[in-house]
């Protein structure tokens, strides 16, 4: 099909721009949130956001967010939420999570065939290995993942760890006036040890293109790690001395923790992570190219010492005298023996060295400015590919000129 049939969003472009006296304004890019309320009126760009959900409070996470947002004015390139910025009126038009459908990139080129799409895989790929495989990207322009096999800096590109401003780090309360550790997250396991059985159906009738791996995936989860963190808040749940804590949703499915759990914190993870020696950083997958999320980063940030088990390479992004490492226990017990018995020394020589590195240049590559840096540039140079798409195949874009 032929883009020429097509509706242009570019007059509607020039439109915006003159309406909103940014007529100088070079690039106009419309972000869409992970979730659909909470974010309005650029809250994402601002590390804050409006609804109450248990994330509510960690507004530090968006920092990348709020310096992409400068990052972009000083480049003459305005980024915004939809319902500043709708999709049909930007140069670029970035999806923050998994849409419904993976024809959501076709339907949206199919709108403005001269827009650029974007796709951002923020999320562990546990059961979802689907979501990675390149017949699923049919309808954009660029991907950016954290799995670095893909990345080939033309159509797939890195989305590094981030971590956040250093005027947030935070100092805790002396050693012994913390309690020993606390395990935040939300448990999927049920009494029965296991987790809700899917066969991939519903998601391959929205359209998802699964390969025989990527089925086997779905079902089976290889690498999750729901059922050991449900282990250790087991384990911790009934350790002697009452020193652990638990929060988050899900824990009320366990009876061995039904009691413990402490409910949704009310306030940042950073305010309160510091009361505790240690902070139990698991991510919901394990393997050498997966996710590294928030969890380690708020443990450092928060003056804590992370208990780290996901990403089996941590070590290639933060040093392993600033972390425990969970692989080097048999059992959640003796995991939370060696935490009960470590001396004030042992527990300091781990604090001062992630001190040493959130402060010093080892984690300037995962800071917001660094993130922002790179990442505006490159929808910058994504936004100026002259690309037409065929949405009668799904086809990857071509050059127009050729």
């Amino acid at each position: 099909m032929s883009v020429s049939g097509k509706h242009d969003c570019s007059k509607q472009v020039c439109r915006t721009r003159a309406a909103l006296g940014q007529e100088n304004c070079n690039i106009k890019v419309s972000v869409i949130p992970p979730i659909k309320h909470g974010f309005e009126n650029n809250l994402l760009f601002e590390s804050r956001r409006d609804d109450n959900t248990a994330h509510s409070p960690n507004g530090h996470w968006l920092d990348f967010l709020a310096e992409v947002y400068k990052k972009g004015k000083e480049l003459n390139i305005i980024f915004g939420t939809p319902d500043v910025l709708p999709e049909d009126q930007a140069d670029v038009v970035i999806y923050m999570t998994q849409p419904e459908s993976p024809n959501a990139g076709i339907l949206q080129k199919s709108k403005c065939p001269r827009q650029q799409v974007v796709l951002l895989l923020m999320e562990t790929a546990l059961g979802a290995a689907y979501t990675l495989n390149p017949r699923n990207h049919a309808g954009y322009d660029a991907i950016f993942t954290y799995v670095s096999h893909l990345v080939d800096d033309k159509r797939y590109f890195l989305y590094p760890p981030r971590a956040y401003y250093r005027h947030r780090i935070t100092t805790g309360l002396p050693f012994d006036q913390r309690r020993i550790a606390c395990l935040v997250g939300t448990n999927r396991v049920g009494t029965a040890g296991t987790f809700p059985f899917r066969t991939g159906l519903f998601a391959m009738k929205r359209g998802w293109r699964f390969s025989l791996k990527d089925w086997l995936d779905y079902i089976f989860c290889p690498g999750e790690l729901i059922r050991f963190r449900a282990e250790v808040g087991k384990a911790c749940a009934s350790y002697p001395g009452n020193q652990f804590d638990i929060f988050g949703e899900g824990w009320d499915l366990l009876p061995e923790t039904k009691h413990a759990c402490l409910g949704i914190p009310k306030e940042s993870t950073l305010t309160y992570l510091g009361r505790y020696r240690y902070y139990f950083a698991f991510e919901n997958h394990s393997s050498d190219d997966g996710l590294i999320s928030e969890r380690i980063w708020d443990a450092l940030w928060a003056d804590t010492v992370p208990v780290y088990r996901g990403h089996t390479r941590i070590d290639q992004f933060v040093p392993l005298e600033c972390y425990v490492d969970a692989r080097r226990f048999d059992t959640p017990k003796e995991m939370l023996k060696w935490l009960c018995d470590a001396p004030e020394k042992a527990w300091d020589k781990y604090r001062s060295a992630g001190r040493e590195f959130i402060q010093g240049s080892g984690v300037e590559p995962f800071l917001p400015g660094v993130f922002a840096e790179r990442f505006v540039r490159q929808i910058a140079a994504i936004a100026e590919r002259k690309t037409a798409f065929d949405v009668s195949v799904g086809a990857r874009p071509s050059n127009r000129n050729s």
